[in-house]
């Protein structure tokens, strides 16, 4: 099959294997669409790095040999062409999309599509994936759009497990997709007030779009202090004065913004990370205790972010057109990762297998 491979350093559009054969709960679909995440980037910019950081942290769902190719992306919609044995709720044509997940037949062990020499990616015509992830695509919702139910459900994810109550408010560093998805997320979950900040004017206008109260160029105004202003004013916004607190939403993936924000929070805030970077981040820890922080990485109970998601598509509540800022060939892929370190034009652009 003809894919986009990724290996030392390059991207080069070529034929390649097919992905294994189907084991039991598995489907092989043909890719229609496949974001590029920010994890692609981060992977694409120091792949050692990457698989080092994975490897210590006993997560083998991102381990590969970055000495042999492979075919990144995960955020897919396609078609089924084939189905393993003990599916039932899938048939051959069914429009699907879902999360990127493969367990190896061999192992056992889980992986991400993408982050794997075998498991290819969707930057190619074919994939396998466990059934168990996959969900069909709503009538009416297109391939393309289908694709951003991945990223963006992270932001529902999160904010369920934020724990995120109508008295509270919510501060989403960085608008890219997933923090869009937050901001959507969290006003639907009925946030007193949802402040972005965003320093690319591009993503400001996509973050007022999909509902944020109040948003800030954060090289120009502290979206804390915006924050603190509209709550003292009590405007029409705010309405009465609440007793929520205030919870950062860090989906920049930026070095140091966990840091400043302990230093920055009000006390007794809450911090849920949603984009980290891959280098070391140096905090001093006292400052979250003297300042009452909890931070969470990602842990507690979460329920149907992603048919959630894919719902709010579906119904129109999302406008997914204005998230895609842009849609390549195989042979594009290695400019669209260009065009994506500069976030002044982009957002999210897709991988169109097929075009």
């Amino acid at each position: 099959m003809r894919a986009t491979q990724f290996l030392n350093g390059e991207f080069t559009a070529a034929e390649v294997a097919e992905p294994p054969a189907l084991g039991p709960g598995q489907l092989r679909i043909a890719v229609a669409a496949c974001g590029i995440c920010g994890s692609d980037l981060s992977m694409s910019k120091d792949p050692c790095r990457f698989v080092q950081v994975a490897t210590d942290s006993g997560y083998p769902l991102a381990t590969f040999d970055t000495e042999r190719p492979v075919v990144l992306g995960h955020e897919y919609a396609g078609t089924v062409t084939e189905i393993g044995a003990g599916v039932a709720d899938f048939a051959v044509g069914d429009r699907v999309a879902g999360i990127g997940l493969a367990t190896e037949t061999a192992t056992g062990i889980p992986t991400i599509i993408g982050y794997s020499n075998d498991y290819h990616g969707a930057f190619g015509e074919s994939i396998v994936v466990d059934a168990y992830w996959v969900r069909h695509v709503p009538e009416g919702l297109s391939l393309e759009h289908a694709t951003l139910a991945e990223p963006l459900h992270v932001g529902e994810m999160h904010v369920q497990q934020s724990g995120l109550t109508p008295e509270d408010s919510a501060l989403v560093i960085g608008c890219g997709t997933i923090g869009l998805g937050a901001i959507i997320a969290a006003k639907a979950r009925g946030a007193r007030l949802v402040v972005a900040s965003e320093p690319s004017p591009k993503r400001r206008e996509l973050a007022r779009a999909v509902g944020a109260d109040i948003v800030v160029d954060p090289r120009e105004q502290d979206p804390i202090a915006a924050w603190m202003a509209a709550v003292a004013q009590q405007d029409s916004v705010v309405g009465q004065s609440g007793t929520g607190i205030l919870i950062a939403y860090e989906c920049s993936g930026r070095a140091g913004i966990l840091a400043t924000l302990m230093r920055t929070m009000p006390f007794n805030s809450r911090i849920q990370v949603l984009a980290a970077p891959f280098a070391d981040e140096p905090i001093i820890p006292v400052v979250g205790q003297f300042r009452r922080i909890a931070i969470n990485f990602g842990h507690g109970p979460y329920e149907n972010a992603y048919d959630i998601t894919l719902e709010r598509l579906a119904s129109g509540l999302i406008d997914a057109e204005a998230i895609i800022t842009g849609r390549v060939g195989l042979d594009g892929v290695a400019e669209a990762f260009t065009a994506l370190r500069d976030p002044e034009e982009h957002v999210k652009i897709l991988v169109l297998p097929g075009s």
